[in-house]
């Protein structure tokens, strides 16, 4: 039976817990804040040492920017290979709940982990558009070694476009969710990237309520969670190295020549409505841009069935 997104939260809850209670430490020591900066990675390895017994492999690619780690998997079906490309500050682990709902349909899943995500390596000389961009580039050439269905959600659904524009022979559709990209002028993206400095416990619990349609039972434990992950070292120095002629231009996006499949929440409030405008007025005629009503941003976690019965549709529709 498939689970829900509450279930998928609360075995998480679940692997954190199995870690154990911190020792006691004086009330005034600094030991305290250190174990629990540990926690999450912790959790993570539990989470990738699950997904391993499941049948998921590592792969450790090389880049010219550094190793790009990436989980794969064979699928139990007939369908093309499915690629998910992770948001901001995630990595492919994140995204286990659609992947295991995809993989009986299809030959393949992989899920890489971006350049200064998850396990990947931060590039020597920083995390940067073009370091993340190139990294990931020659990471899926590695990859993919047929034509796949390439899923991108958030900053993954910039770098699925651009991926797609670069390697068109290797894309046989692509379906985005709540992407990223959108142009912006200067003032615009200070203040969109100024949403994403969660340099507190109140903003960041904005930033999660902004996440779904409603607020979420677990909103303090997400809001944890994703400050420690948007206090990971590169992270914020990706987005303040964002400049307004780095973002999707309309040419771009006329340049799709494969089936494309865009979905957006009508509940997201981390992008905005001009960004959604920009992908609806800029796609090619062939394109597809669908509403959801209950859809936040990461509807991978919020509604992973519906997401993944969607992908599972449009993986039939592209395959040769």
């Amino acid at each position: 039976m498939a689970r829900d997104a509450d279930g998928d939260l609360r075995a998480y809850v679940s692997r954190m817990r199995q870690v154990g209670p911190a020792p006691a430490i004086p009330e005034r020591s600094s030991r305290p804040s250190r174990v629990l900066q540990y926690l999450p990675r912790i959790a993570d390895r539990v989470l990738l040492s699950g997904m391993h017994l499941r049948g998921y492999r590592t792969r450790r690619v090389p880049t010219s920017v550094g190793t790009l780690h990436a989980l794969e998997a064979r699928g139990r079906g007939a369908l093309p290979p499915v690629v998910v490309l992770h948001g901001l500050s995630a990595a492919g682990q994140y995204y286990e709940s659609l992947l295991e709902r995809v993989r009986p349909h299809v030959r393949r899943v992989i899920a890489p982990d971006m350049p200064g995500h998850g396990y990947s390596a931060t590039p020597p000389s920083g995390l940067t558009q073009e370091t993340l961009a190139v990294g990931l580039r020659e990471g899926l050439d590695a990859l993919i070694d047929e034509p796949a269905v390439i899923f991108g959600n958030s900053l993954g659904g910039i770098a699925a476009v651009r991926y797609a524009i670069e390697r068109p022979e290797r894309v046989l559709g692509l379906m985005l969710a709540a992407p990223g990209g959108a142009p912006m002028e200067a003032d615009e993206l200070e203040e969109f990237v100024d949403g994403f400095m969660l340099h507190d416990h109140e903003k960041a619990l904005d930033f999660v309520d902004r996440l779904f349609q409603r607020p979420h039972r677990m909103r303090h434990l997400l809001a944890w969670g994703v400050r420690q992950q948007f206090a990971r070292e590169g992270i914020e120095d990706l987005l303040r190295s964002v400049r307004p002629e780095d973002l999707l231009r309309p040419y771009e996006l006329s340049r799709l020549s494969m089936p494309v499949f865009v979905l957006w929440g009508e509940a997201d409030r981390v992008l905005w409505p001009a960004h959604r405008r920009f992908f609806e007025e800029h796609l090619p005629p062939h394109a597809e841009v669908h509403r959801i009503e209950e859809y936040g941003h990461v509807p991978h976690m919020s509604h992973p069935d519906c997401l993944a019965a969607r992908l599972i549709d449009f993986a039939r529709r592209v395959q040769p």
